[in-house]
């Protein structure tokens, strides 16, 4: 009896440890991604936020998305947000203005001096 208690809770644990598995590989979060470009900007939070709202991304996205975001604008110039294969948006930067196509909302540019959207 004792070693059908142990051959169970083996089949059951190695159960959780598959299903656990399939969850982790399963998972797709949002990454920003920076990609190589000539220019550069350093912007502040609120011209990130403005930014990703316009692109359509939710505030908790923002949140956790907004400083690499910032990061790769600055140190890279273009950056694409993911999930798993699928982009979700671009930013680029091109003189004073940032280039942003988005799979929610048509594209926009961002005047970096000015900080009109249009």
């Amino acid at each position: 009896m004792r070693s059908g208690n142990r051959r169970s809770i083996k089949i059951v644990g190695s159960a959780v440890l598959i299903l656990l598995a399939i969850h982790t590989v399963g998972c797709t979060r949002l990454q920003v991604r920076s990609l190589p470009n000539r220019d550069v900007v350093g912007l502040d939070a609120d011209a990130v936020v403005a930014l990703m709202q316009r692109a359509g991304f939710p505030d908790e996205q923002i949140l956790d998305l907004g400083t690499d975001l910032r990061n790769s604008l600055a140190r890279q110039g273009a950056a694409q947000v993911r999930v798993g294969r699928k982009t979700e948006a671009i930013f680029a930067v091109h003189g004073p203005y940032i280039h942003v196509s988005s799979r929610q909302r048509n594209g926009f540019m961002y005047n970096t001096e000015t900080g009109e959207i249009r």
